[in-house]
C-alpha cells in the first residue's frame, strides 16, 4: 500500500485523499476494469468501465478537486508530477485480502492530465473452459485442438477481448501431473495450480522474452504459453519451440484469424514456416450481455437488418429481440431514490459473452495462407465449416442475450460500410418522393429534413469506405514487400551455398589430370555435376557472371557490374558478392551473383 502524499496535509486535501481511496475500494469490490479521471473546463469527471460498458460514476466535481486528485494518484504510481509528457506507472492495492495490480497512465489534455487506472485481478481463478465458451459446438472444436501433442495455437482478438483468459483456461484444462507447463508473460494475470509461471518486466523487449523462451526449452517442457507475439524474435522463438515438440499457446492482437496471419507475415515470418507450425487459430470477440431483468423489446427495421447482410433474422420474431435499458446519470439518481434501480445499476448490461471463430489449419487452407490475404483466409475457413462471428452474434441476438448494435460489431468495418450503402440504395430517396398535398407543412419539412440527413450519411459512408479501402491496399502492399524481402534473402542464401559447393566440385575437377579412362570418367562426372548445380541456381532465380584466369584488378568488379546491370530493366534486385580462391597462387576468380525472381529473367 502506497503512503499518502506528504504534500497533502490540509483537512480539505485529506478529505480528497479519503474520497479517492473510497472510490478505489468501491471499484475493486465491484470488479471494475478501468477508472477514468477526466479534467473538464471547470470540473472533474470520473467514469468507470465494468464488463466492457463505460458509465459515469461522478461528474461536475468542483474545479479545486482536479489538481489534488491528479497529484495524489501520481504519488501512488510514483511518477513525475510536473512532467508534461504521457507517463506510465504501476502500483498495488489490497482490498478484502485481494491483491490487485493497477496500471496507471496519464495523457495530457487541454484541461490537464487525464488519468486512467487499469485494474487487474491476478488472484482471480480462471473460468472453466466450458463456462467461458457458451457454444457447445465451438467448445468441442477448441477442446480437440488444445489436447494436441504439439504445434502452435494462436489466440486472436482485439484489446480486452479475453485472450489471456482463454489461454489460462485452456492450460487449466490440459494440466496433468505428467506434463511440464510453463507460462511466460509480462504480467501475472492469473494463477493456475500445477503450472510454472514466469513473469517478465513489462518493459522487457522481444529479445529478452526470446532468450527466456530458449531457456525454458532447456527444461524440456511439454507446453509453453508465451504471451503476445508482437515482435519477430518472439515469433521465431515460438516456432523453435514447436520444432522441439512443444504445444505452444500465443496471443496476437488482431480482429480475425486472417488478420493475425497477415500480421505475422508482415513481421518477417516465412509463410511456409508459419503454415507448417500452426495447427489452429482461435479468434474471439466479447459482446456485451443484456441484463435479463431490465432489457426492453426491440424492433429493428428492415433497413437496419440489411446493414448486417443477414438472412437469419425474421421480422415475424420481433418478440425475441431486445435492447439495453441504459439510463442517464440523472435517471439513475431518480431510480435510486425511488428504490427501482436494477441490479445492473442502470447500465443495461451484466457481463459479457465471448464468441469464437475456430480455424483448424488443414491442407485446403495452405494456398490461402501462403498467399497471405487476410480476407481470403477468413472466407476459406468459413467455406470449410468455421462458424463466423456474425453467425454466432445473430444467434445470441435472436436468443435475447445481446443487442443489434453488438451484432454489428461482428462485421469487418469495410463489409459493414458496403452493406450500409447497399441498404441505403435499396430504399427510395425521400428527396424524390411526391408528398401528398394533404400532408401538413410540418410533415413535409420533417421528411425533407430526414432526406437531407440520409443523403449526408450516405456521402459520409462513401468517404469512409474509400479511406478504408486505401488503408487496406496500403497494408496489403506492405505485406507483399515484406514477403519479397524474405524471399530475396532466402534465394541469396541458397545461391551462396550452391556456389560454395560448385567451388569444391570445380577444384576437384581441375585437380585431376586424366591419364586413364577411369580418371577421365570421374572428371566428366564432375563436369556434369557442376552443370547440374548451375542449372539448379538458374531455376531458383539466380544468374552468375564470372571472370577467370586473371589477376585481381580493382576496376574489374565495377566493369562487370555495369555490363551485367545493363542486361536487366531498372528495379531488379542485384546483390554483389566477391568470392575467389587461388590455384597455384596465380588464378583469382571474381564473381558477381545477381538475385532476382525467375519471372524477371529474359
Amino acid at each position: 500500500m502506497s503512503t499518502i502524499d506528504p504534500r497533502l496535509t490540509t483537512d480539505k486535501d485529506n478529505s480528497i485523499v479519503n474520497s479517492i481511496e473510497r472510490i478505489l475500494a468501491k471499484a475493486i469490490a465491484d470488479r471494475t476494469s478501468h477508472l477514468y479521471f477526466e479534467p473538464q473546463a471547470r470540473s472533474l469527471q470520473i467514469r468507470i468501465r465494468q464488463n466492457g460498458a463505460l458509465q459515469t460514476a461522478l461528474q461536475n466535481l468542483p474545479d479545486n478537486f482536479v489538481a489534488p486528485t491528479i497529484d495524489y494518484l501520481k504519488s501512488l504510481a510514483r511518477i513525475d508530477r510536473n512532467s508534461a509528457a504521457p507517463q506510465i506507472g504501476r502500483f498495488e492495492k489490497v482490498a478484502n485480502l485481494d491483491r490487485v495490480q493497477i496500471e496507471f497512465t496519464t495523457l495530457p489534455t487541454q484541461f490537464g492530465d487525464s488519468v486512467t487506472l487499469k485494474i487487474t485481478y491476478p488472484q482471480h481463478p480462471p473460468l472453466a473452459l466450458e463456462r467461458s465458451i457458451p457454444n457447445g459446438e465451438v467448445f468441442e472444436q477448441i477442446e480437440r485442438l488444445i489436447h494436441s501433442d504439439r504445434g502452435l495455437i494462436l489466440v486472436v482478438g482485439e484489446k480486452a477481448s479475453g485472450k489471456s483468459t482463454t489461454v489460462y483456461a485452456s492450460l487449466a484444462e490440459i494440466q496433468r501431473s505428467d506434463r511440464l507447463i510453463y507460462a511466460i508473460d509480462r504480467q501475472l494475470k492469473c494463477t493456475v495450480p500445477g503450472i510454472e509461471q514466469i513473469t517478465i518486466s513489462p518493459d522487457a523487449n522481444g529479445e529478452t522474452i526470446s532468450r527466456t523462451i530458449d531457456t525454458c526449452l532447456r527444461q524440456q517442457p511439454d507446453v509453453l504459453a508465451i504471451g503476445e507475439l508482437d515482435s519477430l524474435s518472439i515469433a521465431q522463438a515460438a516456432l523453435r519451440a514447436v520444432s522441439r515438440g512443444c504445444l505452444v499457446f500465443a496471443t496476437i492482437s488482431a480482429a480475425t484469424a486472417g488478420a493475425a496471419i497477415a500480421n505475422l507475415l508482415a513481421l518477417g515470418i516465412p509463410a511456409a514456416h508459419l503454415y507448417t507450425a500452426t495447427i489452429g487459430i482461435i479468434a474471439q470477440k466479447s459482446l456485451k450481455q443484456l441484463c435479463p431483468d431490465c432489457r426492453l423489446p426491440d424492433e429493428p427495421e428492415s433497413g437496419q437488418l440489411a446493414q448486417i447482410g443477414s438472412t437469419f433474422l425474421s421480422l415475424n420474431e420481433r418478440r425475441s429481440y431486445y435492447r439495453a435499458n441504459s439510463l442517464s446519470v440523472s435517471q439513475i439518481e431518480r431510480a435510486k431514490q425511488a428504490g427501482t434501480l436494477c441490479n445492473c445499476r442502470g447500465v443495461g448490461y451484466c457481463g459479457t459473452i465471448d464468441i469464437h471463430e475456430v480455424s483448424i489449419i488443414i491442407d485446403r487452407l495452405k494456398s490461402t495462407i501462403l498467399h497471405g490475404d487476410a480476407e481470403a483466409i477468413d472466407l476459406a475457413a468459413q467455406e470449410l465449416g468455421m462458424r463466423s462471428f456474425l453467425d454466432l452474434g445473430v444467434k445470441l441476438f435472436c436468443e435475447g442475450k445481446t443487442t443489434f448494435a453488438e451484432v454489428k460489431r461482428c462485421i469487418p468495418p469495410r463489409i459493414l460500410l458496403q452493406n450500409q450503402l447497399l441498404a441505403a440504395d435499396t430504399y427510395p430517396n425521400s428527396c424524390e418522393l411526391n408528398i401528398d398535398n394533404s400532408d401538413s407543412l410540418e410533415n413535409t419539412l420533417y421528411w425533407k429534413k430526414q432526406a437531407i440527413a440520409a443523403q449526408t450519411d450516405r456521402e459520409q459512408l462513401l468517404k469512409e469506405l474509400e479511406n478504408y479501402q486505401q488503408e487496406s491496399d496500403e497494408f496489403e502492399q506492405r505485406i507483399k514487400q515484406s514477403r519479397s524481402q524474405v524471399e530475396h534473402g532466402t534465394r541469396a542464401e541458397i545461391a551462396l551455398q550452391l556456389l560454395s559447393v560448385i567451388d569444391v566440385i570445380e577444384l576437384a575437377r581441375t585437380s585431376i589430370k586424366p591419364q586413364t579412362d577411369r580418371e577421365a570418367a570421374i572428371q566428366k562426372g564432375y563436369s556434369m555435376l557442376e552443370t547440374k548445380m548451375l542449372s539448379s541456381i538458374k531455376e531458383i532465380g539466380v544468374r552468375v557472371t564470372e571472370t577467370k584466369g586473371r589477376k585481381f584488378d580493382s576496376h574489374l568488379h565495377e566493369v562487370i557490374r555495369e555490363v551485367a546491370t545493363h542486361e536487366y530493366a531498372p528495379g531488379i534486385i542485384i546483390d554483389e558478392i566477391k568470392r575467389g580462391y587461388t590455384l597455384g597462387d596465380r588464378v583469382l576468380r571474381l564473381a558477381q551473383v545477381q538475385v532476382a525472381t525467375a519471372a524477371n529473367f529474359r
